[in-house]
Parts: structure tokens; C-alpha cells; sequence
């Protein structure tokens, strides 16, 4: 007998996304990557703590498996998730500290390989560069037609940012570029620091949506278009009075009844099989906001994916 079995049942179990179990046999319904990443990230370094915190947000005391009441979800039957899904945390990427040309190729073949079984995907970054490797290797390993739900106060379309053609800044103009994405299946959501000519590509494509019934509409003709929806969550679309562990905090956006509804429309299309959440930086998160957002905008993922299930 080892010393840890001495101490069964006082011990503290291991780290779980709401209390949700792994399948007792076969792969699970939803399985959550970390890719703990931040050598992109050009204002405050940091996120590559992301994924441990919001793990460590999910199975606090406080935390629960039933869905957020925040808004009005159609997603939400009332019953905790953790008796409609099961979940494997698959544990994070071995990346941190890796060049990005480097750290790109092993999170693409990661994603690959997790793309050819039927599982939906979580991914926790990381900061917002890491969309651009795992869309790429999703797509290897799952072909057909992708679209993607960008939600962000950046439009992340810089050509190069400070001399760099990989960085959290240039994200969706990669996707865009090396094809992975056309740019006219991108729906993109507040933007609200994009330059000119960044809302102006994206507009001259298929427009900017301005409300949150303009983006329900975007999403559903993008759903009947493309055979699979990538969501990307940057946390620094949220106010930052409501978030304040991001690493590049802008004036104004969103509260999260209005991100989570964003995020229900979604998965209401039965599209959405792969998502990510970004840019929750734990070394500036003192109060511990940024990692209860970060919290709730995983169950909200989560009651999609359930929703998603049970239409199956």
C-alpha cells in the first residue's frame, strides 16, 4: 500500500470541470486541451497560466454543474451537466516557452489527432495566437468547410505585429491568408479597437454584425453553409471592470448575459463543434474576476455542447 492510499478519502480529488466524469468506457462527449501559450502575447506575458486557473475556477467550492442562469438560454433543460455529459480533461500541450514557428507545429498535430474522433474540443489558452495553429490542424484532421465565430475587442488581422508574422495580434489574418478560413464564413463580434481597414475588410466580406439579433442572423446563414463552427472567446471582449485578469484590457464591451446569449445562438445551429477561450492572464487576475468569467464562459460551452448532444 503507497502512502497516498493510507490517506484515501482525505485526500482532495483531482481537478474536474464541475464535477462532470469521463465516460467509463469510449471517448467522452467533450474532451478540454490546454495549451498553456503566451510568447505572442505583445502588452502583458502571463496567459500560459491560463488553462490551471480556470481549472482550478471550475471545481472550487462555489462552483456547480448546473447551467448559468445569467440570460435566457434555450440551451439550459435545468438539469446539471453533469447527467448530460461526460468530459476528459485531456491535460495541456507541452509548448511553453517553444518559439511560435515551433510551438505551432506541435499544436496543429495535437489537434489533428484529436479532430478524428467524434468528441467536441475545449481549448483553454493561451493567448489568442493559439486559434490559428489549432484551426489549422482541426481542419487537417477533419476535412470540410469551416466557419469561425470570432468574438473579441481586436479584429487580430495585422498583416505582422512588431516585425512578427505569428502573434496573438495576427490570428484571424493567418486563418484568412492560408486559407483555413474563408473570410466570408468569419462572423466576427464588438471589435470594438479594430482599425479602418480591418472592420472594412471584414465589411466589404459580409459585414460586422451591430447587435446581438444581427449576429443570430449571421451565425444561422453561416451555419447552413459550412460543415463545421469554431467559436473563439477572447476574455477581453467582457468590460474590463467585469475582467480583470486579461492581458490587453480595452475601454467599453460586453457584460456576460449579452456574451453568454452570443454564445447560446451558436450552438443553437447545431454546427458548433470546436472552441476556444483566450487571454485570461491569472499574474494581473487579483481579485479573481477573470478567472470566474473565464469559469462561467466554459460551463456556457459546456451547456452548448450538452444542447448539441441531445439533438443526436
Amino acid at each position: 500500500m503507497s502512502l497516498r492510499d493510507e490517506l484515501n478519502g482525505y485526500l482532495r480529488l483531482p481537478r474536474n470541470f464541475f464535477g462532470i466524469s469521463a465516460p467509463e468506457v469510449g471517448k467522452p462527449d467533450v474532451g478540454v486541451l490546454g495549451v498553456p501559450y503566451d510568447l505572442t502575447s505583445s502588452y502583458m506575458p502571463g496567459c500560459r497560466f491560463g488553462p490551471d486557473a480556470i481549472r482550478a475556477a471550475t471545481d472550487s467550492e462555489r462552483s456547480h454543474s448546473f447551467p448559468l442562469t445569467i440570460s435566457e438560454s434555450a440551451s439550459s433543460k435545468g438539469e446539471p451537466l453533469a447527467k448530460l455529459i461526460t468530459l476528459e480533461d485531456i491535460g495541456d500541450l507541452e509548448v511553453m516557452g517553444r518559439l511560435p514557428e515551433t510551438a505551432m507545429v506541435d499544436i496543429s498535430e495535437a489537434a489533428a489527432k484529436l479532430a478524428s474522433h467524434e468528441s467536441y474540443l475545449l481549448f483553454l489558452g493561451g493567448d489568442h495566437f493559439i486559434t490559428y495553429p489549432l484551426l489549422k490542424g482541426l481542419k487537417r484532421g477533419r476535412p470540410g468547410e469551416y466557419g469561425v465565430v470570432y468574438l473579441d475587442s481586436h479584429a487580430d488581422l495585422y498583416e505582422e505585429y512588431g516585425g512578427y508574422s505569428l502573434s496573438h495580434a495576427t490570428t484571424l489574418r493567418r486563418l484568412i491568408d492560408k486559407k483555413i478560413v474563408s473570410v466570408e464564413d468569419v462572423v466576427a463580434y464588438d471589435l470594438r479597437t479594430a482599425l479602418p481597414e480591418q472592420r472594412e475588410m471584414l465589411m466589404k466580406a459580409q459585414g460586422i454584425p451591430s447587435s446581438p439579433e444581427e449576429f443570430s442572423t449571421k451565425v444561422a446563414a453561416l451555419a447552413n453553409r459550412v460543415d463545421n463552427i469554431y467559436v473563439s472567446v477572447d476574455l477581453d471582449v467582457l468590460r474590463p471592470d467585469l475582467v480583470h485578469g486579461v492581458s490587453h484590457p480595452e475601454s467599453g464591451g460586453l457584460d456576460m448575459g449579452t456574451l453568454t446569449s452570443l454564445l447560446d445562438k451558436c450552438f443553437r445551429t447545431g454546427k458548433v463543434r470546436y472552441a476556444d477561450v483566450t487571454e485570461l492572464n491569472p499574474l494581473v487576475d487579483k481579485a479573481g474576476l477573470g478567472g470566474i468569467a473565464a469559469r462561467d464562459i466554459v460551463k456556457s460551452i459546456l451547456t452548448g455542447f450538452a444542447f448539441q448532444k441531445g439533438l443526436n
